[in-house]
């Protein structure tokens, strides 16, 4: 039994396969700075809003991400991540003498290399309203809160789907 034994653990990992083997490049470092940098540099302006701008203020990134390549093959990333982004909408109001502000969350519950162009994502709007808010101020909030849902989440989809993947398939 200690021949079968050795004999497995000789096998391993086995998907080294024919030919050249694939090699895993971490890439955990990076792809924490890149989306912070990502996010935090982003300005989305809103659909269906008089130009109100998306903006992130604190980004989060939990998981593993890393790249297998191999000579002359196409490199391949791997990534499994859940990411937090903390979210502020301005709006100019009052013929852009003042600024109406929406916060919230987005959390990406999972964007994995299995499932690139559908992050899982959920939003949570901060409907804490100042005092004396009137009628109208509670209803720019709710259309502030839903351009965000309505052309927000696209964007992030596409920013992780696009730029994200695309950069870090060059990270060889």
């Amino acid at each position: 039994s200690s021949c079968r034994r050795h004999f497995v653990s000789c096998r391993g990992g086995g998907h080294a396969g024919v030919g050249m083997a694939w090699r895993e490049v971490n890439r955990n470092e990076w792809c924490r700075t890149f989306l912070q940098d990502m996010f935090k540099s982003a300005e989305v302006t809103l659909d269906k809003t008089e130009g109100a701008t998306l903006t992130f203020f604190r980004v989060e990134t939990t998981g593993d991400c890393a790249l297998a390549v191999k000579p002359g093959g196409q490199p391949r990333p791997m990534f499994e991540l859940r990411i937090e982004l903390d979210w502020k909408v301005e709006q100019l109001v009052d013929n852009g003498k003042s600024i109406a502000e929406a916060k919230g969350q987005i959390q990406v519950t999972e964007f994995s290399s299995e499932d690139i162009e559908s992050p899982q994502m959920k939003l949570i709007c901060d409907n804490q309203l100042p005092p004396g808010a009137t009628p109208a101020f509670r209803t720019l909030m709710d259309k502030l809160n839903a351009a965000v849902k309505d052309s927000g989440l696209p964007e992030v989809s596409r920013m992780l789907a696009q730029d994200f993947v695309g950069t870090l398939k060059t990270q060889t």
